[in-house]
C-alpha cells in the first residue's frame, strides 16, 4: 500500500492553529476509563492484557494499513465507547480546513472506483469498517494522519498541550490525562484531513475520524514517555493494591542445577559454598537444586513481617539470607515476567528458603518466604541433606534410609491425595469384598467409576502374598469399624485413610474386633501388644512422612509390604466393585453418674433435649419409634411391606437393612433421612435412640416436623 513517508511541506504548521482550537474541546469529551487505557500503552508494566484483536476480521485483496492494524489491536470495546462519547461532539464542530490539506489529500491516479469486502467470524466495530473503506478509497490518507500526529506531538507549540494538568494526581488520573490529551490531538488532526477526501460516504464522518485517530494515537503512545510523575504514582497504586500476606504455588525453571528469583535475566554463576543452598546474584537470589534441568515445584509466601514460627521438621535444609530488590517484581524466569512473585517495589528483603528431596530419595520441592527487613547475616536453621554437605566442603554423614522411605512412592502413585488402603493377612478376594459390602459377582470398570465423580464408594482388591490388599481411591469405608470387624475375621487387618485436607485414620483389627483407630499424632495408650509393637519407634508427632510411617506400621502388623507394583497392577486390571455401605455404628448417649447428659446443650429440642435423659427407657423407646413412624407416614410408605414390618417389629429385617444401606447411595437417596431415623431407633441405648431418631426424623417428616417435636416436648411435661 502506498503510505505517506514524512509530511508535505507547510502542512504541519498549517494544522497547529486548528489543533489548538479543536483539541481542548475534544479532550473535555473523552471519558476517563478508555482514556486511561490508552494512556497506559506507554507503560507496559501497568497495561492489562486487554488489548487484543477480536476474532472477527475484514478481509480484502489489499494489504492492511498501520492505522487499521493498530486500531484493531485496541479491541472493539475501546473504539466503540470512544466513538459513542465523541460522535455528537464531532458532528457539531466547525472545522477550518487549511488550503495545504487539499493538496496533501489530492486523489492519486489509479484510485479504484469500485471495491468489495467481506466479514468473517462475527460483527466488527464500525470504526474498523470505516478505516478499511478509507484505505481502499483514499490510499495513504490514514498513513498521512499517523505521520502528522507524530510530528505535531513534537512541535514546540503543541507538545505543552499534551502535558497533564499540574493538579493531576494518582496513576489512573495521570494515565487518563496522558491518553486523553494525545487522542484529542489525533482527532483534531484527523478531522480537517478527512473532511477533504473525495469519498462522500466517509468525508469527515465521526466513525472514520475516531478510527484513524485511535490508530494514530496507538502508534504514538506506545513510543511516547509517560508523564514524569507517573512512575511514582504507579508504584503508589501497586503498593496500595498489593495485599499481604500473599501465597502462591507453581513451578520454576531449573537450569544447571539452580533456579533463580530475580528482576532480570541472571547469567552469572552463583557461589553456594557458604550455606550449600541459596546465594544472592545480581538482581535476585539463586537456589541450588538436586535436579539438573527441568521444572521444580516451588511455593512462595510474601509476608508482612518475619514468620511467626520456624518449620524445620518437614524440610532437609532451611537457610535465611538478605536480598536487595532494585525495583521489585522479581519472577522465576523470563517466561514468567507477567506474573511477578515479589512485591512491586524496591527495598531490602529477607528470604527464607526451605528445601527437601535434593538427594533424590524423595520428591524434591521448595518453599520461599519473603518479608521486608534490614540486611543481616545469613542464618542457617537446618542443614541435613548430603548435597549441602558436599557443596559446603563438609564430610558427608553416614546414615541409612528410614523404613518409611520405602513408602514415599505413594505420593506419586494413583492413590494420590485421598484414599484408604486396607491389608488383610488372610482370606480371599471374595471374602474381603463381602466384608466391604460389595458383590464379588458384579465387577465394573474402575476407570469408569473414577470418571463419574460420584460419592458412592467402590473398592479394588488384589490377591497378595499371605492375604488381600484393598484400595479405595478417594474412599474411606475401610476406616470404619463395621467394615474392619468382618474383614479381620480372616486375619490381622490394618487400614490407612487420608484425604486432601490432611485428615487421617490408622486402624488395626483382629478376630472381629477393632483394637485401635486414631488420627496420626493423636493416638492414646493402646492395650494390644501387637499394635504397640507395630507402632514402636514411629514418631507421628513429626509431620514429615506421617502417611509413610503409618504404612510401616501396617506392614509390621499384617506382615505385608505394599509395593508400587501392586497399585499399578490394580489400575492396569481396571476391575472394581461397588460398595453398598454398612450402616454406621450406633453409640450410646454418654451420661453422668446422676443420669444427666455428659455433653448438654444441643439436640433436636434445643436445651429441652437434656430433659430427655430423665424419661423412662420405655418412654424413650416409644418416642423414638413414634418419630420414625411419623417420618414414614409423611413419606407415604408406611404401608409398604419393608417399612410396615420394620415398624411393627421395631427392628430391621435383613431386607430392610439392605434397603437402609442402599439409601446411602446416590441413586437411592429418596428416603435416606427416613432410613436414618429408623436405623437410629434401633440404638440399644434408649436415650441415644430417642435423640438420634428425632434428629433424623425432623428432616424426613416434612410439614409434620413441628408437630413431631411438639409431641416430644409434651411427653417431657407429663
Amino acid at each position: 500500500m502506498d503510505e505517506h513517508v514524512g509530511t508535505p511541506p507547510g502542512l504541519v504548521e498549517a494544522l497547529v492553529p486548528v489543533v489548538a482550537e479543536l483539541a481542548p474541546v475534544i479532550r473535555a469529551r473523552i471519558p476517563r476509563g478508555p482514556a486511561a487505557a490508552l494512556g497506559r500503552l506507554g507503560a507496559p508494566e501497568a497495561r492489562p492484557d486487554a488489548f487484543t484483536p477480536r476474532a472477527g476480521r475484514l478481509m480484502t485483496g489489499h494489504g492492511e494499513s498501520e492505522a487499521l492494524s493498530l486500531l484493531r489491536s485496541l479491541g472493539d470495546p475501546v473504539s466503540e465507547r470512544l466513538l459513542g462519547a465523541l460522535e455528537l461532539t464531532l458532528d457539531g464542530l466547525s472545522v477550518a480546513v487549511p488550503d495545504e490539506v487539499a493538496a496533501a489529500v489530492r486523489e492519486p491516479e489509479g484510485t479504484p472506483r469500485s471495491f468489495g469486502f467481506m466479514m468473517i467470524d462475527g460483527p466488527v466495530a464500525e470504526t474498523v469498517t470505516q478505516v478499511r473503506l478509507l484505505d481502499q478509497l483514499s490510499p495513504g490518507v490514514s498513513g498521512l494522519i499517523v505521520a502528522l500526529v507524530a510530528e505535531l506531538a513534537a512541535h514546540a507549540d503543541v507538545s505543552p498541550m499534551l502535558r497533564p494538568a499540574p493538579e493531576s494526581d494518582g496513576e489512573e488520573e495521570l494515565a487518563a490525562e496522558h491518553g486523553a490529551a494525545h487522542l484529542a490531538l489525533a482527532v483534531a488532526v484527523a478531522m480537517p484531513i478527512l473532511k477533504r477526501i473525495e469519498a462522500p460516504l466517509l468525508a469527515g464522518k465521526p466513525p472514520v475520524v475516531v478510527g484513524v485517530a485511535l490508530g494514530a494515537v496507538s502508534a504514538l503512545l506506545r513510543e511516547s514517555p509517560m508523564p514524569s510523575a507517573y512512575p511514582a504514582a504507579l508504584l503508589e497504586k501497586r503498593r496500595a493494591e498489593y495485599l499481604l500476606p500473599s501465597h502462591s504455588s507453581g513451578s520454576a525453571p531449573v537450569r544447571g542445577h539452580r533456579f533463580v528469583l530475580a528482576e532480570r535475566p541472571v547469567e552469572d554463576e552463583a557461589d553456594f559454598s557458604g550455606n550449600g543452598l541459596v546465594a544472592t546474584v545480581p538482581g535476585g537470589v539463586a537456589v541450588r537444586t538436586g535436579l539438573g534441568d527441568g521444572q521444580m515445584q516451588v511455593s512462595t509466601q510474601i509476608l508482612e513481617g518475619p514468620p511467626d514460627r520456624l518449620d524445620v521438621d518437614w524440610w532437609d535444609e532451611v537457610v535465611e539470607i538478605s536480598w536487595r530488590a532494585e525495583r521489585g517484581d522479581a519472577t522465576f524466569g523470563e517466561d514468567d515476567r507477567r506474573r511477578p512473585v515479589t512485591p512491586p517495589w524496591p527495598g531490602d528483603f529477607r528470604v527464607r528458603v526451605h528445601a527437601i528431596g535434593r538427594d533424590g530419595d524423595e520428591r524434591e520441592r521448595y518453599e520461599l518466604m519473603l518479608w521486608e527487613a534490614s540486611p543481616a547475616p545469613d542464618v542457617v536453621h537446618k542443614q541435613a541433606d548430603r548435597l549441602g554437605h558436599v557443596l559446603r566442603g563438609e564430610p558427608v554423614p553416614e546414615r541409612g534410609s528410614p523404613p518409611e522411605a520405602d513408602y514415599r512412592w505413594i505420593g506419586e502413585s494413583a492413590l494420590g491425595d485421598a484414599a484408604t488402603v486396607t491389608v488383610i493377612a488372610g482370606g480371599d478376594a471374595a471374602e474381603v469384598l463381602r466384608g466391604f459390602g460389595a458383590d464379588p459377582a458384579e465387577p465394573v470398570s474402575a476407570l469408569e467409576l473414577s470418571q463419574l465423580f460420584e460419592l458412592d464408594p467402590w473398592v479394588v482388591v488384589l490377591r497378595v502374598d499371605g492375604g488381600v490388599l484393598a484400595a479405595e481411591f478417594n474412599g474411606y469405608q475401610g476406616s470404619y469399624e463395621p467394615v474392619l470387624e468382618p474383614l479381620s475375621l480372616a486375619g490381622r487387618t490394618a487400614s490407612m485413610y487420608w484425604n486432601v485436607n490432611g485428615l487421617t485414620r490408622l486402624s488395626f483389627a483382629d478376630k472381629g474386633k477393632v483394637l485401635a483407630g486414631f488420627e496420626l499424632g493423636h493416638q492414646e495408650e493402646i492395650a494390644d501388644q501387637g499394635v504397640r509393637e507395630a507402632l514402636a519407634d514411629l514418631d507421628f508427632g513429626s509431620y514429615r512422612d506421617r502417611r509413610e510411617k503409618a504404612f510401616v506400621a501396617v506392614e509390621r502388623y499384617t506382615g505385608y509390604r505394599m509395593k508400587a507394583e501392586d497399585i499399578e497392577r490394580m489400575t492396569a486390571a481396571d476391575v472394581a466393585y461397588r460398595i453398598v455401605p454398612r450402616l454406621p455404628r450406633l453409640y450410646p448417649e454418654v451420661r453422668n453418674a446422676d443420669g444427666s447428659r455428659k455433653y448438654p446443650g444441643d439436640g433436636p429440642l434445643g436445651a429441652d433435649t437434656d430433659r430427655l435423659a430423665f424419661l423412662a427407657d420405655e418412654t424413650l423407646r416409644d418416642l423414638a419409634w413414634h418419630a420414625a413412624t411419623v417420618a414414614a407416614e409423611n413419606a407415604g410408605v408406611v404401608g409398604e411391606p419393608a417399612f410396615a414390618d420394620t415398624l411393627a417389629r421395631r427392628g430391621l429385617s435383613p431386607e430392610a437393612e439392605l434397603l437402609a444401606r442402599r439409601s446411602q447411595l446416590h441413586a437411592h437417596r429418596e428416603h435416606a433421612w427416613l432410613w436414618q431415623a429408623i436405623h437410629r431407633a434401633t440404638n440399644p441405648d434408649p436415650l441415644g435412640a430417642a435423640i438420634g431418631t428425632l434428629n433424623a426424623a425432623r428432616y424426613a417428616a416434612g410439614a409434620s416436623a413441628a408437630d413431631l417435636l411438639d409431641h416430644a416436648r409434651r411427653m417431657l411435661d407429663r
